[in-house]
């Protein structure tokens, strides 16, 4: 499958494992989420309904982000991209 090949190459490319996880989210814009974990990084993306495939598209975009070097961005409808600040940022 093109998507297990993505992953992989993507893997390679920073180093770390990652982890594909669909979910169901309540907002109707949530397209996915990076979420950068000690040791891995987390990709999730909206799975509204198992067994259907257009999800693909938002897997491949967010793993185009990873492998760009973002982290903890948050993915929504119209490719809108919103930064996670992380808890430990200066001034906080």
């Amino acid at each position: 499958m093109q998507i297990d090949r993505l992953v992989q190459q993507t893997e390679r490319r920073i180093g770390k494992p990652l982890i594909l996880r669909g979910l169901q989210s309540p907002d109707p814009e949530f397209r996915g989420r990076i979420s950068a974990r000690p040791g891995y990084v987390l990709v999730e993306y909206q799975d509204d309904i198992a067994g259907y495939f257009w999800h693909y598209d938002t897997i491949r975009r967010l793993l185009a982000l990873v492998a760009e070097g973002r982290r903890n961005v948050t993915l929504y409808q119209g490719n809108i991209l919103f930064p996670d600040i992380a808890i430990n940022s200066p001034g906080q």
